[in-house]
């Protein structure tokens, strides 16, 4: 047997009308030795829509296909079994509904020899299906950070890339703990902030490599781990690793905000070993915050909209990101 040089895992559940779909993407593509790793999860009464029969029927006539069980326990515990199958040193990811040109990962695998210093190497995306205007301006704005610099100084708005547009190199994604979340958040956020602590880098091509379909039912607009609070609980968890107390690089904060986002930030906060010595407002037109001096406090900034980060940047004469300045939203 030839190991691949790509093990790619797919998780699937009940998602038999857009799956065949995204397999076929998967078996052509060009310039790769791939061994698609399908975890099929099942609910608690083993309901299934013909995902598994399909997937079944399938492996035996395309031995590129693996099958595992998956715990049921959603896509995190899932993605984890798939890597704990893994033989290739690299390692990439697709959603049952999404789709992918047939060149996607032979130009991620380009893009990772030809720079290095990389552990992984992701890629711009588009959204197909439902789409709306807020999707819309988040993938413009991901879209943008191409570099480990940029997606690591806004890694604390939101996540900085798809995870699951990527090529990773295996040991790398082993070493910053795999893809189960550390709490009652999303997994991707968490994968993320693990990543970046860990010192992994990461690039983006400037193409299109992967279509993320949008619909009613999925879990980014509908499941409670993707609330606001949840993803903020995430953020400020991760912020105290780094700037705690006892964090990885202690540092006082000066929180700037407005509004309803100021009192919850400024309320969990003040729960963590994080030494917040200062909250206040600021809206677009106000006179700016005063900058701290060299080696004093770090100014995190909590601003949903990508125009009125831009406004507070602007209004401060740019200082240094994150050195200086943090976002968050």
């Amino acid at each position: 047997m030839i190991l691949p040089h790509v093990d790619l895992l797919l998780p699937v559940y009940r998602t038999i009308q857009t799956l065949p779909e995204a397999v076929d993407d998967l078996l052509l593509q060009e310039g790769v030795t791939l061994r698609i790793l399908a975890i099929v999860d099942t609910d608690p009464d083993n309901q299934d829509d013909g995902t598994l029969a399909w997937l079944q029927e399938r492996s035996d006539t395309e031995s590129r296909i693996v099958l595992l069980e998956g715990k049921g326990q959603g896509p995190g515990p899932a993605l984890q079994v798939g890597l704990n199958a893994v033989k290739a040193p690299l390692v990439s990811h697709m959603e049952a509904d999404d789709r992918c040109p047939p060149h996607r990962l032979s130009t991620l695998v380009r893009e990772l020899k030809r720079d290095p210093s990389l552990q992984g190497v992701t890629s711009q995306v588009e959204q197909v299906g439902a789409a709306t205007e807020g999707m819309s301006r988040y993938i413009t704005w991901q879209n943008t950070l191409l570099t480990h610099e940029a997606m690591s100084a806004e890694r604390f708005v939101e996540i900085p890339a798809l995870h699951q547009t990527g090529l990773y190199h295996t040991a790398s994604l082993q070493e910053c703990g795999g893809y189960e979340p550390q709490g009652p958040w999303p997994l991707d956020i968490d994968f993320w902030y693990r990543w970046f602590a860990t010192g992994c880098r990461v690039g983006k091509v400037d193409q299109v490599l992967y279509s993320w379909r949008q619909h009613p039912g999925q879990s980014t607009r509908s499941d409670s781990l993707h609330h606001l609070d949840a993803l903020r609980l995430c953020k400020i968890h991760y912020l105290e690793q780094c700037y705690g107390r006892t964090g990885s690089n202690p540092r006082p904060i000066h929180l700037i905000s407005t509004g309803q986002t100021l009192e919850v930030w400024t309320q969990d906060l003040r729960r963590t070993e994080i030494d917040l010595i200062a909250a206040d407002s600021w809206r677009p037109g106000e006179p700016p915050p005063a900058l701290p001096q060299q080696n004093g406090p770090l100014l995190l900034a909590a601003y949903g909209r990508h125009s009125v980060r831009n406004q507070f940047r602007n209004a401060l004469g740019n200082p240094s990101e994150p050195e200086t300045l943090l976002f968050t939203a």
